[in-house]
């Protein structure tokens, strides 16, 4: 008996979006096609729990695939009103990384009228995929201000990028919203810090769209 295939990201979001009550989805697989994250934009007329459950039943159901539920984001539209997000100042303020073994875990806090948003993303541990986590613990930042609907998935992060002398963080965001995707692009020079730089770039990124603005 042959080895099951892998279903595909694309696959996966197909069916995913087959389900009542959902926009849009993306999925986020790993290197070695296991899934990593799923970020998932409905309807609010249903509970993100069983918006959960009922990703996991459809992919149990069609690819025989169990899946961990803390891999599921759920971010909802608010009934009768626009898309929108507070676009209200947001400035860095604090990025740590805990590491146990080869697991990371990478919290970001943005201040935003006096007031703390914190993300927290983790995985593997090596040196890029940390970057990958605070530019990820950002946007789960950047999605829980008070009144935030849609979600952000990371494409990438390069920080290898030299412009006259300088380096330079990239940032590749992909932004899903009721009206479909939107690819934002953002950069930060690294002056003394690294992970502040990826943090700059990252809000740099989504400033594009909703007017965040990076600060010193």
């Amino acid at each position: 008996m042959g080895t099951q295939r892998k279903p595909s990201a694309s696959e996966i979001e197909s069916v995913i979006r087959s389900l009542t009550h959902v926009i849009s989805a993306r999925v986020v697989m790993g290197k070695t096609g296991e899934i990593e994250e799923i970020h998932v934009l409905t309807e609010s007329s249903r509970a993100p729990k069983q918006m959960v459950r009922d990703v996991e039943s459809a992919l149990m159901a069609q690819f025989g695939m169990e899946l961990d539920h803390k891999k599921v984001s759920i971010a909802q539209t608010q009934d009768g009103k626009k898309f929108r997000y507070d676009i209200g100042r947001l400035k860095f303020s604090e990025v740590s990384i805990s590491l146990n073994g080869a697991r990371a875990e990478a919290i970001v806090h943005l201040k935003k009228d006096g007031e703390i948003c914190t993300g927290k993303s983790s995985g593997h541990s090596s040196s890029h995929s940390q970057l990958r986590l605070i530019a990820t613990a950002t946007l789960r930042a950047v999605e829980n201000i008070e009144g935030a609907d849609g979600t952000f998935v990371l494409e990438d992060v390069d920080a290898s990028v030299t412009l006259s002398g300088r380096n330079v963080v990239v940032v590749l965001v992909n932004m899903i919203t009721p009206r479909g995707e939107d690819q934002l692009v953002g950069s930060a020079i690294v002056k003394q810090d690294l992970w502040k730089a990826v943090v700059n770039a990252t809000l740099d990124a989504v400033n594009r769209r909703l007017g965040l603005m990076p600060e010193d």
